[in-house]
């Protein structure tokens, strides 16, 4: 949101700065809030290259974060998707149920996996090629304010139509989903599992 507001102030020039500055303030708090040196490690790898890129790529900097965020979500997705693997939406939907999912929950959160993975990688690819496409300014409307605007629509619409689709089923909260899936990746990042 900084980057984009910068755009629109006429201080296009900042944007890799604030870029730099907070791809630095996250990689610098996550690695003193990570316990093990190996992510330690990486994490300072991470940071060194982000000044590197400041420094002698600035235009790299500020078009890859976007889509590399969107690809390792969609991956974080789609990495489920393989025969004999759980489906990450139907591990949320076990998680919240407290139990296994009937057939045809358990084929929805299929189908709901493949629509993430397929929005996120989409996203990723219309702000690559916005990036080399469009004015700097449509590529940061899009990246900055359109994308979360698509993730943050499939969200709740996905939880509307559940909610009627499949009534009669128990269905949690919205923040109660929140809370389950930040659990999850809490458990995830400690090599946990989750309850």
């Amino acid at each position: 949101m900084l980057s984009h507001g910068a755009v629109l102030a006429g201080r296009a020039d900042l944007m890799p700065s604030l870029t730099a500055f907070v791809g630095l303030v996250v990689t610098s708090s996550l690695a003193v809030a990570t316990s093990g040196p190996r992510p330690r490690m990486l994490l300072l790898v991470v940071a060194a290259a982000i000044l590197a890129l400041w420094r002698l790529a600035p235009s790299l900097l500020l078009f890859t974060p976007p889509a590399a965020l969107n690809v390792a979500a969609g991956v974080f997705f789609a990495s489920t998707l393989r025969e004999g693997r759980e489906p990450r939406i139907a591990t949320f939907a076990r998680l919240e149920r407290g139990e296994a999912l009937p057939p045809d929950l358990s084929g929805y959160a299929r189908t709901l996996t493949w629509i993430w993975s397929i929005l996120l990688f989409g996203l990723a690819a219309i702000g690559l090629l916005l990036a080399v496409t469009a004015p700097l300014r449509v590529w940061s409307a899009f990246v900055n304010v359109a994308s979360y605007l698509a993730i943050a629509a499939l969200f709740v619409g996905e939880y509307a139509f559940r909610r009627m689709r499949y009534r009669q089923y128990r269905h949690g909260s919205l923040l109660a989903l929140i809370r389950i899936v930040a659990r999850d990746r809490r458990a995830r990042a400690t090599g946990a599992r989750a309850p």
